[in-house]
């Protein structure tokens, strides 16, 4: 049975007249199979062309994989899955472990850099954007000025008694204070005088700066002098009796109190830290808090000065006068 078969599918073999050697046309040992044993091609080796009957025989000794039993398929796929899971080789041959194995260059910290910078750029401008838009909501609810200020009468530096019209065409900072103040009083000065600089260095001389004492039994004419010859050569320092203090006081809703006295030449008096910016008409226009800096009142008296310039500047515009140094009643 099986010479037969083999005699089928190994060669369809014709002879020459010459009794030359078979011919294999086709053979395929793969598609022959181990049933074809070499014994019984041997017994057609007559037949059979010598090259072909070596080719099977070592085709016989080698082993035919899809002869192997099926389980050998199920041992590859752990394999491959042991494969999958092995760390990256390196060019080297070296497996990468997963700390070297992290993709980092310069370009991209740089471009991290450079996107985080811009966050905090952008976040910091939108803060900025909602605190100014917050600050002019308020500016613009605002529906009026204190009622603040009003005429007074004192007494200045020389000794000579002014009141609130020796004043008019001018633009003042008042201070309410006291020339024994150890601390308070002194650091206020220092921000008032600091303020008048930086404004007459921008503007020229168009705000006078003065001191009023609220201590007239102990600041004399003299001392509020001297006092005043501390901070600034252009400071208007005032005092007067008691009353007139107080009328000046009440004016502009200054608050002081006289603490606790051991005698009547050592006591500390208790008051409001404010400074008030007038007009030059005399009417009061704004007022500046312990915790405004000099260069923040310096602003903001700036664009009060800059905006009544140019009202003015449109009156004559309008009613045709030659000077717009006029002042409002």
């Amino acid at each position: 049975m099986h010479a037969g078969i083999a005699r089928r599918r190994v060669c369809q073999a014709s002879a020459s007249r010459a009794n030359k050697p078979l011919l294999c046309r086709h053979f395929n040992a793969a598609q022959a199979g181990r049933s074809f044993a070499v014994p019984q091609l041997q017994r057609l080796a007559p037949m059979v062309h010598p090259g072909t009957l070596a080719f099977v025989r070592h085709a016989s000794s080698q082993p035919d994989a899809s002869s192997q039993p099926r389980g050998d398929e199920g041992k590859e796929a752990p394999e491959r899955l042991s494969n999958a899971s092995r760390p990256p080789e390196s060019d080297s041959g070296e497996i990468k472990t997963d700390a070297e194995n992290v993709q980092f260059t310069w370009r991209s910290a740089a471009f991290t850099c450079v996107v985080a910078g811009f966050c905090i750029w952008y976040y910091d401008y939108l803060k900025d954007k909602k605190e100014s838009e917050s600050r002019a909501i308020t500016t613009q609810e605002r529906l009026g000025t204190p009622k603040l200020g009003g005429p007074f009468e004192l007494v200045d530096r020389t000794g000579k008694t002014v009141t609130d019209k020796d004043f008019r065409g001018q633009y003042l900072l008042l201070y309410f204070g006291f020339t024994f103040c150890p601390d308070i009083c002194p650091q206020e000065m220092e921000k008032q005088s600091r303020a008048i600089e930086i404004l007459d260095a921008e503007l020229g001389p168009l705000v006078t700066p003065m001191f009023i004492s609220i201590d007239p039994k102990r600041d004399t004419v003299e001392m509020v002098d001297d006092y005043c010859k501390e901070f600034h050569p252009r400071i208007a320092g005032l005092t007067g009796t008691a009353d007139q203090v107080k009328k000046v006081s009440r004016a502009y809703r200054v608050y002081y109190n006289e603490g606790i006295k051991t005698d009547d030449a050592d006591y500390l008096i208790d008051h409001s830290i404010i400074h008030y910016f007038v007009g030059k008409n005399g009417k009061f226009i704004d007022f500046f808090g312990k915790n405004m800096t000099a260069k923040e009142m310096t602003d903001k008296m700036k664009a009060y000065i800059l905006q009544d310039q140019e009202k003015a500047k449109q009156r004559k515009q309008r009613r045709g006068v030659e000077s717009a140094d006029e002042v409002d009643e």
